[in-house]
């Protein structure tokens, strides 16, 4: 199977239709790429800083292309399905990125028994190490998610879920870059705060958690297991976490993905 023979049509030239433009690019050698936005300067940034072949509006795309991708927001994915619906046949695959979207919703406009799959990338895909979880709709198959892993393992990790679990994902690894920005400016904030330059507390914050994540990836060990690898009995570690568990960090963090799930779920109706 080669991606390089589909022409890979992309809708929405944000920043994660972008970055699937570019991971394309970068690990093909002559994709074959159109792309369309509603925002002219858009259109305009695609097709001169990325020499992407601009359709003159979504039904030339989805007419031309094998494959198209709504890169898209969740309120307007069903208008711009129903603007295509009638150019999809069952030979052409439907790829969204919408948060909360599912397929039955994007499957609902069409005429034809069209594959569709839903696919819930973040933003470290931006540097070609994110990871995107992919669920088949009705009338996709092992092929189709074949393909979908080989588009989108451009951008880092890929891995295929049930469609069920989709929600769940969107909460811990769609919304979770921001989760991890957020410890990475407390960490940061709170060393300044006990008198540390901001520059150094930059690098030991970021390598620290680097190495961290690096760690558990490759030594298969629970963090549990690490985490007391590092606390010595009476120590500073666990002086310090003795106040992250008392001032309910977990609790915050059980909270969050409950409230982002709900969210998800929201946005799919």
């Amino acid at each position: 199977m080669d991606i390089a023979n589909y022409k890979i049509g992309i809708i929405g030239g944000g920043n994660m239709g972008r970055a699937i433009i570019k991971g394309l690019t970068g690990s093909l050698s002559s994709p074959k790429i159109t792309a369309w936005d509603a925002d002219s300067n858009c259109r305009e940034s695609l097709e001169n800083d990325l020499q992407v072949t601009i359709a003159r509006d979504n039904r030339e795309l989805a007419t031309d292309c094998d494959i198209i991708i709504l890169a898209v927001k969740p309120q307007i994915i069903t208008p711009v399905v129903t603007e295509i619906a009638d150019l999809l046949t069952d030979n052409k695959l439907l790829i969204s990125i919408a948060a909360g979207v599912p397929c039955e919703r994007l499957e609902k406009p069409l005429s034809n028994r069209v594959p569709t799959i839903r696919i819930m990338p973040n933003t470290p895909a931006l540097i070609n190490r994110g990871i995107s979880a992919i669920a088949a709709g009705r009338d996709a198959g092992e092929e189709h998610l074949a393909i979908t892993q080989k588009i989108f393992s451009c951008l880092g990790e890929t891995v295929i879920v049930p469609e069920s679990s989709m929600d769940m994902v969107t909460a811990v690894s769609g919304s979770g870059p921001a989760y991890v920005f957020l410890v990475i400016e407390a960490l940061l904030d709170a060393a300044v705060g006990i008198g540390m330059n901001r520059e150094l507390a930059r690098t030991l914050v970021i390598e620290t958690i680097l190495g961290s994540t690096e760690l558990v990836k490759k030594t298969g060990k629970q963090p549990m297991e690490l985490k007391d690898m590092v606390t010595s009995p009476g120590g500073t570690t666990i002086a310090g976490l003795a106040e992250l568990e008392k001032n309910g960090l977990r609790q915050a963090f059980n909270a969050a993905l409950t409230s982002a799930c709900q969210r998800s779920q929201e946005l799919g109706k």
